[in-house]
């Protein structure tokens, strides 16, 4: 089984201090290679990795505008590495990573 790992470093000036602290959280996804080769499946994993952006930046925790603008981004970049990590696994699942190191 492998995992996509949603991860992000959010600057402790979400909870509004300014910051050389940084925490970090990531959620690991499993799946299956099959779910690579499948649009139904592949549809969950991207549901699934919206699903983990929104939890590990606290989304529905932000109160104020601030705080909800920061979740906003994290979110947005949560959810890019994460489609980014999909995206690779889809390639390599298809052969067009190593392909693509054969032409060079």
């Amino acid at each position: 089984m492998r995992f996509i790992a949603v991860a992000l470093i959010a600057a402790a000036a979400l909870t509004g201090a300014a910051s050389a602290t940084e925490t970090s959280k990531s959620v690991e996804i499993n799946f299956r290679a099959s779910d690579l080769t499948n649009v139904e499946r592949l549809d969950s994993l991207r549901a699934r990795i919206r699903s983990a952006a929104l939890d590990v930046c606290d989304v529905y925790a932000a109160r104020s505008l601030a705080e909800r603008r920061m979740a906003r981004e994290c979110m947005v970049e949560a959810q890019r590495q994460g489609e980014s990590q999909l995206n690779i696994a889809v390639a390599r699942a298809n052969g067009v990573i190593e392909l693509a190191a054969e032409v060079r």
